[in-house]
């Protein structure tokens, strides 16, 4: 045999071998891909690790898009926000141990907004339960408390069970998070057997939405038609269920105004003749049509409208609330029940409260006042420097409305500057404005506004109001964004502290608590952070602004440079004195009611004496309230003590 001819002798490693033998293949994870591509999952958030590696191979392998974060924690919040601007499910991931616990405060955000989100988490292997192995933990304890479905999963042959009944809960209302822990030994053995309890395409057709009595639909509809003085208040459930048309329909021929929350905000455009926004009409309503919305915290379980009879709509009993006077309560999916409404109206043709124009005459001239006064304030703080959040908040707005005729994706995460924006914007869509609900956290809107990037596929400018806690927080997941080329402008209202007002509780440097001169103060910062120097070194557009008269132009650029691709950071120096709303409240008066009367500010007596008559004899000691601002205290304000 010629040297030509001779069979070259492969050896070490470059040998091939038949598929299978040298490899588990298929594995475990290839499970993950299967069932996560038949729940219509494109892509997932968060971090990998070694428990992962296998599932995590799989999914990116398979086509489905991974977004690496720099945090699991803002991992979590982009599958929340995601789910959100998609009505799909929201996908998260994290490793055994620290991956699960770092994603315990989104998840819990997720359960508190009715956020349908699936953790997927690793863990150790059974069979060293209790030994001090690497990164021992049992996230299905950690989670139980507050999700859907918590459990650790440990025989691979379940998996495809588990997972269908995991997205399905997550997505039922009220919706939530579900979390599915992976025990290692099985995750890594070979590919499993299939289990009798799943089925591939169970269901060849959607689920209809259920369905309201009749008799319920023509007593509502009696009930609206003979009121003077309804309202509506929306929520969520009509973002899910995508029936803002037939909402603005309803509303029209019922000729009822519209108050949205939460989701609910933009079903019905904030600038149109039949929206509400003034807790002042609500306490002049003599019926209170309560549409796939939660009574929760913020609006005081309801107490902050004064309802004096209800109609409570909603397709869980989560949303229908048993505290409320309340006439009639029809449980049914909203889209289903909105449409029935529109039909008896069309069929019977109903004749309004002959008051009926009268009221949206009123209810349009409330909003007009509310609306110019929105305008006197913050003009009222045009020239001042460092800048107001209220002028900062106006032009924000006006801004976004004259770029983008006011369709961008706003992510809220600034305890003050968020509060103080809140009302100058006029959302136009359900689901427009992202924020943290009744969970209250600081640092989800960096990964949110992610989120949101990619659930609008890029398409739609993100413009998150972020507070300078929440930057510290989260901030290096901005080069998550950079890396991606999101359109999003990050904006930081650094007012230098955790809480912005803290002076008004404590004194001007927190002279209450008495700290000696020159040690370092609790909840404040190095004043002026340059955050926008921090992230142009990752490749951020970035402006440092300083003066009321640079924020739009600041704007403008920003804005320009992400729809380039170029994420950017606005770094804003504002007045650190506004007192955020809630802190200006009964429940933030009694928080602080332990502060000696004798010894704290004049702004806190001021604060109490108006919120807390009901705890303590002001009368008997002569007290009586006084006026002062909230958003514009004065010198005298921060005086500590009683002379």
């Amino acid at each position: 045999m010629s040297e030509l001819t001779k069979e070259v002798v492969k050896e070490g490693v470059d040998v091939r071998v038949p598929e299978g033998v040298l490899e588990t293949t298929p594995s475990a994870g290839q499970v993950f891909l299967e069932v996560l591509k038949e729940q219509g999952v494109e892509i997932f958030f968060g971090v990998s690790g070694g428990h992962l590696w296998v599932w995590v191979d799989a999914m990116i392998k398979g086509g489905i898009k991974h977004v690496t974060m720099r945090h699991e924690q803002s991992g979590g919040y982009a599958a929340e926000a995601y789910a959100r601007t998609t009505g799909r499910i929201g996908v998260c991931c994290g490793t055994a141990g620290p991956g699960a616990t770092n994603l315990a405060s989104p998840i819990h955000q997720a359960h508190l907004s009715n956020s349908p989100v699936l953790a997927l988490l690793a863990g150790h292997e059974a069979t060293s339960d209790g030994a001090y192995t690497l990164q021992e933990c049992y996230a299905e304890k950690i989670f139980e408390s507050f999700v859907k479905i918590s459990k650790r999963v440990i025989d691979a042959r379940t998996y495809k069970y588990w997972f269908t009944k995991a997205v399905r809960k997550a997505m039922e209302l009220p919706k939530g998070p579900s979390v599915l822990e992976f025990e290692l030994n099985a995750v890594a053995g070979v590919y499993p057997p299939q289990h009798n309890l799943y089925k591939e395409n169970w269901l060849k057709e959607p689920m209809a939405g259920s369905h309201p009595d009749p008799k319920s639909v023509e007593r509502v509809i009696e009930l609206i038609f003979a009121s003077e003085k309804p309202v509506m208040y929306v929520g969520d459930e009509i973002m899910w269920n995508n029936c803002q048309a037939e909402l603005r329909e309803l509303a029209r021929l019922a000729r009822i105004p519209v108050m949205g929350r939460r989701g609910g905000r933009g079903s019905i455009a904030e600038d149109d003749p039949l929206i509400w926004r003034s807790a002042g009409t609500a306490h002049e309503s003599d019926l209170f049509v309560i549409l796939g919305a939660r009574m929760d915290f913020f609006d005081f379980f309801g107490n902050r409208f004064q309802i004096k009879r209800a109609i409570q709509i909603s397709e869980t009993s989560d949303y229908i609330h048993p505290w409320i006077p309340t006439e009639i309560a029809v449980q049914a999916n909203v889209k289903t029940a909105i449409q029935a409404m529109i039909d008896t109206i069309r069929k019977n043709k109903p004749a309004p409260h002959p008051g009926r124009s009268g009221w949206l005459d009123k209810v349009r001239e409330t909003e007009q006042v509310r609306s110019a006064h929105m305008e006197r304030r913050a003009l009222q703080f045009k020239d001042l420097s460092p800048v107001h959040p209220a002028w900062l908040s106006k032009v924000i707005c006006d801004t976004v409305d004259e770029m983008y005729k006011g369709d961008a994706c706003y992510v809220m995460d600034a305890f003050t500057g968020s509060n103080v924006l809140s009302p100058y914007i006029k959302a136009k869509y359900a689901g427009q404005i992202i924020d943290a609900g009744p969970q209250a956290g600081v640092g989800h809107g960096v990964g949110q506004a992610i989120g949101a990037a990619f659930g609008y596929d890029k398409k739609k400018m993100v413009f998150a109001m972020m507070g300078d806690a929440g930057m510290g927080l989260a901030g290096m997941d901005v080069e998550t964004a950079v890396r991606h080329k999101l359109p999003i402008v990050y904006l930081v209202n650094n007012n230098d502290g955790w809480i912005g007002g803290s002076d008004a509780q404590y004194g001007k440097d927190l002279g209450w608590y008495g700290i000696p001169k020159g040690d370092v103060l609790p909840h404040y910062f190095i004043p002026n952070q340059r955050y926008d120097r921090m992230f142009e070194a990752i490749g951020c557009h970035t402006e440092w602004v300083t003066q009321p008269e640079q924020v739009g132009s600041a704007l403008k650029k920003a804005f320009s440079a992400a729809e380039q691709g170029r994420t950017a950071v606005i770094n804003v120096d504002v007045d650190r004195r506004p007192v955020q709303a809630i802190l200006d409240s009964p429940i933030c008066a009694v928080m602080w009611k332990h502060l000696p009367w004798n010894e704290t500010t004049r702004y806190m007596r001021k604060m109490r004496s108006r919120f807390a008559s009901g705890t303590f004899p002001f009368e008997e000691h002569g007290v009586t309230t006084e006026a002062y601002d909230r958003w514009d205290l004065q010198e005298e304000d921060f005086e500590l003590g009683v002379e």
